[in-house]
């Protein structure tokens, strides 16, 4: 695998990033929604929130991560962790995704009531991009606060 986005070969524009897949690479572009301000590279979090049901239904926080699997990974496969930090007793999570997973090739699954994970439930057979919007809602001392975790994931082929 060559680096492309080490050694400047790569055709990203100023406005995107580049992300270097086995093979290959990507650009990818991370712009904040509006009422949201760009706190680092990969998060975004809300300036404010309306009415009561505008701040419980809307994420406090749009997190972006990428992620590089290949064709021939076992599945089940455990790609992604998630949870409130800190956690405290009493917290309890929902997860769940609401975009991205059309085919179900992926799913959610709680491990303890902070702690879920996202995983790969079927084989992906051929090279293939995924944008999954995974939400996390919290719920901590009786109001529920929702975080967006938008993964990148790219299934590559299989080197020999």
């Amino acid at each position: 695998d060559i680096d492309e986005c080490a050694i400047g070969t790569h055709n990203c524009s100023t406005a995107e990033t580049c992300y270097n897949i086995q093979g290959s690479f990507r650009c990818l572009s991370f712009e904040c929604p509006s009422n949201y301000r760009k706190v680092s590279d990969m998060r975004c979090e809300r300036i404010s929130c309306f009415n009561y049901l505008d701040c419980q239904n809307t994420p406090v926080r749009i997190t972006y991560y990428q992620l590089n699997f290949q064709t021939n990974i076992v599945v089940p496969a455990h790609i992604f962790r998630i949870g409130p930090s800190p956690a405290y007793a009493g917290d309890n999570i929902v997860l769940s995704i609401t975009k991205g997973n059309e085919e179900s090739y992926f799913s959610t699954r709680r491990l303890n009531s902070y702690t879920g994970i996202v995983y790969l439930q079927r084989q992906v057979k051929e090279p293939k991009d995924f944008l999954l919007d995974v939400e996390m809602k919290l719920w901590r001392q009786g109001t529920y606060t929702t975080f967006l975790a938008k993964i990148y994931i790219f299934i590559t082929a299989h080197a020999y």
